[in-house]
Formats: C-alpha cells, sequence, structure tokens
C-alpha cells in the first residue's frame, strides 16, 4: 500500500482564499515628518558622539 500524498497534486492550491483579508496599504499616503527623513542620515553622529562620550568617561580619552 502507497503511503499517502501529503502535499497537493498539481491542481488543488497550497491555500484557500477566504475572501476576508483586510488590505495592508493605508487609504492615503502618509507625509514623512523631518524627523523620520534626517533620523537615518543622523544615527551614525549620534553613535560616534556616544561612543566619544563612554571612551572619554571610562577611559580618560
Amino acid at each position: 500500500m502507497a503511503p499517502p500524498a501529503l502535499a497537493p497534486t498539481g491542481s488543488e492550491p497550497m491555500t484557500k482564499n477566504l475572501g476576508n483579508a483586510k488590505p495592508s496599504a493605508p487609504a492615503k499616503e502618509i507625509s514623512a515628518s523631518l524627523f523620520s527623513r534626517a533620523a537615518p542620515a543622523l544615527f551614525p553622529l549620534v553613535v560616534a558622539a556616544l561612543g566619544y562620550l563612554v571612551g572619554r568617561h571610562y577611559f580618560g580619552l
């Protein structure tokens, strides 16, 4: 006797569309604030400043 097939055979879909999913995109575009646009550019500077302060405090640099 052959073992039962675990995966669907070619014509059956892997998942079933229930038709009740909410759309993931917002209804209107959300404008980015100035801070959210500048944060990625300022992050390395903040990390360098904190590293400098920690180094100065603990190692007397």
